[in-house]
């Protein structure tokens, strides 16, 4: 099947999918607006500047394309898709506005005066507007199809990893708690509302928390500018941002791998993130703190633990022993390969092909 994926930023959800299904023989294209890792694997990749150039590499695709992928954030590319063809479109939506915020919290933020940001327009037209979709957990897929009231063909497909990328062979030990992903700070999560939806990445306070128990607390993180130096450089162990499995090869030397936070949030209740399997993908034992769907998933596979503080984990720290075992011995369960399938049949339905 020829198959154009369209993204932003082109997170590696997009090449997760992207890369099994070049290797099962489908012709896959990839635009987007910035070189990412990867690239070279696809049979072309188109470089694009703003909302034209990507219409017109939408209409340039549209007649070696059976399907459409797009893959949110932003959205708005299935409109652009729909007014430039008739090729179906698959939208996966890994990430949403309504996640972030509860419609009580929306309510509370509103009686204290402040701007809220919980239903987008281009969420919401979109999603609509799209012939299938791709969600990562069932229980965020509910959240969006309930809000907006779509009826259309789904999927629920996590993000695993590539066992290609799976980790085997180590670099030195160093032990500790690892967070791998998006860490924010609080100065900056105040500035709008929009940005207030993410204060689930923000880990001040864990750090500082985790510092004071003796706990090492290891991110790997997507910046390293100054302000954020300022406030985790003393209280966390911050390692620059590394290639994708370069990435998982550091990631693999820690005791623990952290989803959650301290402090509970929507985001965290229904995630099933790009960091979960990824740990696993690096044979990394998972514990989930004020994460519900990831602690309910790593305590049913054996491979992680779930826990209310971080006193309570310093107190079960050496479970991470058993947790390793189990997670190695059944985690080729958990690769893109073993679970592909399902895509391509949302693929072939929509298409008709």
């Amino acid at each position: 099947m020829r198959i154009t994926k369209v993204a932003g930023h082109a997170c590696i959800r997009v090449h997760k999918m992207g890369i099994p299904l070049m290797d099962r023989g489908h012709d896959v294209r990839l635009i987007a607006k910035k070189e990412v890792p990867f690239v070279e694997w696809y049979k072309t990749f188109t470089y694009t500047f703003g909302v034209n150039n990507y219409i017109d590499a939408i209409e340039m695709h549209s007649g070696v394309t059976d399907v459409f992928h797009v893959h949110n954030e932003p959205s708005w590319f299935v409109t652009a898709i729909k007014e430039q063809c008739n090729v179906p479109v698959v939208l996966d939506v890994h990430d949403s506005f309504l996640a972030r915020t509860t419609p009580e919290e929306e309510d509370a933020q509103r009686k204290e005066g402040l701007d809220t940001f919980r239903v987008s327009v281009e969420e919401r037209n979109n999603f609509q507007l799209a012939d299938a979709l791709v969600f990562p957990s069932q229980k965020f897929a509910n959240i969006i199809l309930n809000e907006f009231k779509i009826d259309k063909p789904y999927i629920v497909l996590p993000s695993y990893v590539p066992r290609q990328f799976y980790q085997y062979h180590g670099k030195s030990w160093l032990g500790g708690l690892v967070y791998e992903g998006r860490c924010d700070i609080q100065s900056d999560i105040d500035k709008t509302a929009r940005m207030r939806g993410f204060q689930y990445a923000v880990y001040e306070d864990f750090a500082k928390h985790a510092n004071d128990l003796g706990m090492d607390f290891h991110i790997y993180a997507t910046r390293t500018d100054q302000p954020f130096m300022d406030i985790y450089d003393d209280i966390a162990f911050v390692h620059a941002a590394l290639p994708f499995e370069e990435m998982l090869a550091h990631v693999a030397r820690h005791d623990w791998g952290l989803l959650g936070n301290i402090m509970k949030t929507a985001e965290w209740d229904v995630a099933m993130p790009n960091k979960l399997f990824e740990y696993i993908a690096a044979g990394v034992p998972i514990v989930a703190i004020n994460a519900r769907d990831c602690g309910e998933f790593v305590e049913e596979h054996g491979i992680g633990i779930r826990v209310e503080s971080l006193k309570e984990l310093t107190n079960r720290w050496g479970e991470h022993k058993i947790c390793r075992e189990k997670l190695l011995k059944i985690r080729q369960q958990f690769t893109m390969e073993r679970h592909i399938d399902k895509l391509e049949g949302l693929y072939h339905k929509v298409a008709k092909c």
